[in-house]
């Protein structure tokens, strides 16, 4: 049976960097961990916008939009 190495980087679970297994000097940049979380969030939108809920919120906004 083939056995793949382990990575030698893996992505920081809060900001997504690519950090050396072990680093525990990893720190956060601010502004990478709100790109990181506004890009999770971005694609929880998209799931929710083919979902029957999703897709029932557009019809009805698009209904009550004023002219």
């Amino acid at each position: 049976m083939l056995s793949l190495p382990e990575p030698s980087y893996m992505p920081c679970m809060d900001c997504g960097a690519s950090v050396a297994r072990g680093d525990d000097a990893h720190v956060c940049d601010e502004e990478r961990r709100l790109a990181y979380d506004l890009f999770q969030l971005d694609g929880e939108l998209g799931q929710w916008l083919v979902s029957s809920e999703g897709r029932f919120e557009q019809y009805y906004a698009e209904r009550n939009r004023p002219d």
